[in-house]
């Protein structure tokens, strides 16, 4: 049985206990953070774990422009990489033994001017490495996602993350695979999760539409028979939004609780529904 999770970020402004609510409510195993560990009040999320009995899964890392870790300026890079490492420990406060790490900032789909991809590649090696030995320390495993093309210039495809977390070189850095972006960049979700299944840790769930599983085409029968095959164990985290070209936005936004509570029922029994008819 594979256990389930909802990134939080994605609620909009909606009070925090509302998020743990509606996970409750519908029968989730695992909350996904925000890796925001300078407005995150950690005081109050242990306690809403413990009254709705809900562990968290991991922190889903924000990148933006000022979380550059493909930057070579010496005050740049810092600021991404002490970002992680205030993350990491932000983790442990909550137990979540993942963190989500985009290399460059989402929203930037043009390599910077004056700039090369090969430097940006070495420096996200090397910014990456640094973030992850002081992860390494906290027993905190970084987990690079890779995302489309519209969002990003820089790691598009699993491919990509792949290469990138072999030449990284650490035991703690792995691989975040996002159906949605999957459903932009991958032209066979078997083979792929069959190349990077040694560097997999975590998967996030969203259809081809961006909503909840089973509101478009994706197959997510083929993904269960890959993922029991390979012997993933990792969360299922879902990661489903409203319409939006700024996927950030969907954190600041009014709360559409209704259709959040829609989307998360949606996407909970639709997925178990599917996982048992594939795997029993």
């Amino acid at each position: 049985m594979f256990k389930y999770s909802i990134t939080q970020w994605i609620s909009g402004n909606e009070d925090i206990e509302d998020s743990f609510k509606r996970i409750k409510k519908y029968n989730y195993d695992y909350i996904e953070l925000a890796a925001e560990p300078y407005t995150t009040d950690v005081k109050r999320v242990k306690l809403l774990m413990n009254k709705y009995d809900i562990g968290c899964s991991s922190l889903c890392g924000i990148f933006t422009s000022d979380r550059d870790l493909t930057a070579s300026n010496e005050i740049s890079k810092q600021k991404g990489i002490q970002y992680i490492k205030d993350s990491v420990d932000l983790a442990v406060s909550v137990n979540a033994p993942y963190i989500i790490v985009v290399p460059s900032p989402v929203g930037r789909t043009e390599i910077p001017l004056g700039t090369y991809y090969e430097q940006l590649w070495d420096n996200a090696i090397v910014n990456i490495r640094e973030a992850a030995d002081y992860a390494k320390l906290k027993n905190i495993s970084l987990c690079i996602e890779a995302i489309n093309r519209y969002e990003t210039f820089f790691v598009n495809t699993l491919t990509k993350a792949y290469k990138l977390v072999k030449e990284i070189d650490r035991p703690n850095v792995g691989i975040m695979a996002d159906m949605f972006h999957m459903s932009l960049e991958e032209n066979n979700n078997g083979a792929i999760f069959r190349m990077i299944a040694d560097k997999l840790m975590h998967v996030h769930i969203a259809d081809n539409t961006r909503e909840a599983a089973g509101m478009g085409n994706t197959d997510f029968k083929e993904m269960f028979y890959v993922l029991n095959d390979i012997g993933y164990k990792g969360p299922l985290a879902m990661e489903f939004m409203p319409r939006l070209a700024n996927p950030y936005a969907s954190s600041n936004i009014e709360t559409q609780a209704a259709l959040m509570d829609h989307f998360a029922e949606q996407a909970i029994t639709y997925m178990k529904t599917i996982e048992k008819s594939v795997l029993h």
